[in-house]
């Protein structure tokens, strides 16, 4: 009967192997310190009080995944930040080493870049404010025991502002992509193209592990929704 219960559970929770082995685990922990201490003799009536005892399978894996969701969320909320500030500091390094190797924009391009400057700041200090309200908003507030509709629609405002910080960034992203380029526009190859290209590289990687950390928690309030409508 454990088993059968176990498997249902694991069912429930299949949207995440890793949650769902971890709850398998403690619950079969439980399940069974609860059968042994169980005065009456027979097992199988100790595994069928113990089952009773705990509760319905769906309604124990829909609290894991709403404390599973929560900290999830808080855990993007922390990324997002330190995402946007690694970004930061990875632009202020290109800039730094373009000054001391005194490499300059063309005059042809500087009336280009001035204007793609101006949106890769706009759009870079806009994700910073709103990441940080995002993170501060979601850490307000308990890590709640249900699914409960005013905490939904606190996760979809955070997700909301998740979004818009991760857009606004992606722009700034491209912005330092095209005012890169027009930075090495007319410049011989050389080794000095690696220091650019590289900076390049950790920015559009940043930008991608915000982009999958959002559609993993879009993925997993969607599943969580729809474990509490079983």
């Amino acid at each position: 009967m454990i088993s059968d219960y176990l498997e249902s559970l694991a069912g429930a929770l299949s949207f995440d192997q890793s949650l769902s082995r971890c709850v398998q685990q403690e619950v079969e922990d439980h399940l069974w310190e609860a059968v042994a201490a169980d005065p009456v003799g027979d097992r199988l009536e100790a595994e069928r009080r113990a089952i009773a005892n705990f509760g319905d399978p769906h309604i124990i894996a829909a609290q894991f995944a709403v404390v599973s969701l929560a900290r999830q969320t808080r855990r993007v909320g922390v990324a997002v930040v330190l995402v946007v500030a690694g970004v930061f500091i990875v632009m202020k390094a290109r800039v730094a080493w373009y000054a001391v190797s005194q490499w300059t924009m063309s005059d042809e391009m500087r009336a280009v870049g001035g204007i793609v400057g101006l949106i890769d700041r706009y759009s870079f200090w806009l994700s910073v404010i709103v990441a940080i309200g995002g993170f501060a908003y979601i850490n307000r507030n308990r890590v709640p025991q249900a699914f409960y509709p005013v905490y939904r629609k606190q996760l979809t405002r955070f997700f909301l502002l998740c979004t818009a910080a991760t857009g606004a960034l992606i722009i700034s992203v491209i912005s330092d992509g095209v005012l890169t380029a027009l930075q090495l526009l007319g410049t011989e190859l050389c080794t000095g193209f690696l220091v650019p290209i590289f900076s390049m590289a950790i920015e559009i990687a940043c930008a991608g592990v915000l982009v999958f950390q959002i559609c993993s928690v879009a993925q997993r309030m969607a599943s969580t929704t729809a474990l509490l409508r079983t």
